[in-house]
């Protein structure tokens, strides 16, 4: 019985990488892959457009078919909501934070003109950049002479109702209300003007016994860029050949 458990053992020596070192050696763990399940992440919208926050989110999804984006309200709070793989997510987190930033403030130059018929005015020379805006509705108005009346500015962030008073040569009044949103990128800095009204206070001309009703004379919206100047519209004025003409300058903000 000896000898037999002597040579077991020698053939168990023998076997090249013997069992008992094979059953003791671990074998090292494969790298873990990176995560490809979904993951569906809400972030809250400071200061951007819905829908510029999700272009901006598309943007970061090479897979479109991998990728779902939605966009809602709650309470007066702006959210987009994504699904999307964890590699996908932190790269929207970092294009958010980068993007949408405190809202912005910007400011508003008002012009309000006196538009005739006849060419030239004896009145403040009408600024190089409303001539430039002017001269490109050549065809459409057909107003030869322009008189700057008033000059107003208007500073604020988006979403909030700003307001002037402007007044004309006869010492009519009018109220400005304008509102605006974002609508592009920080380096874009594109502006939407959701509601712009020009309003004619009641006033009484030099004789005339009736007053003259006030009411809104312009109610619009419009997109413009920073620093860029509008024809925001006209308006006529009571028994005469004569025009209002309003202009915005969208000037730059911080």
């Amino acid at each position: 019985m000896k000898s037999i458990i002597v040579r077991s053992i020698l053939l168990l020596a023998l076997l090249p990488g013997s069992l008992a070192a094979k059953q003791a050696e671990k074998q090292p763990e494969p790298p873990a892959a990176p995560s490809t399940d979904k993951q569906t992440i809400r972030y809250e919208i400071r200061s951007m457009d819905l829908h510029a926050a999700e272009v901006l989110a598309w943007d970061q999804c090479v897979q479109k078919e991998r990728c779902r984006v939605a966009s809602t309200e709650i309470t007066g709070h702006k959210f987009l909501e994504v699904g999307a793989e964890p590699a996908v997510q932190e790269k929207i987190a970092r294009a958010l934070a980068r993007e949408d930033l405190q809202p912005r403030t910007h400011g508003f130059q008002i012009l309000l003109l006196a538009a005739s018929l006849k060419p030239g005015s004896g009145g403040v020379e009408v600024p190089a950049n409303v001539q430039k805006a002017l001269a490109d509705l050549k065809g459409f108005l057909p107003y030869k002479g322009y008189e700057v009346l008033d000059t107003a500015w208007l500073s604020g962030t988006q979403e909030r109702d700003m307001g002037a008073r402007l007044v004309d040569h006869q010492g009519a009044g009018y109220q400005i209300e304008l509102r605006f949103h974002d609508t592009g990128s920080a380096a874009d800095r594109s502006l939407f003007v959701d509601a712009f009204r020009l309003k004619a206070d009641p006033f009484k001309l030099p004789g005339v016994p009736e007053m003259r009703p006030g009411g809104v004379l312009i109610d619009t919206s419009f997109g413009v860029k920073e620093g860029e100047t509008i024809v925001v519209g006209t308006s006529k004025t009571t028994g005469s050949n004569e025009a209002l003409v309003v202009l915005v300058t969208a000037v730059g903000g911080s």
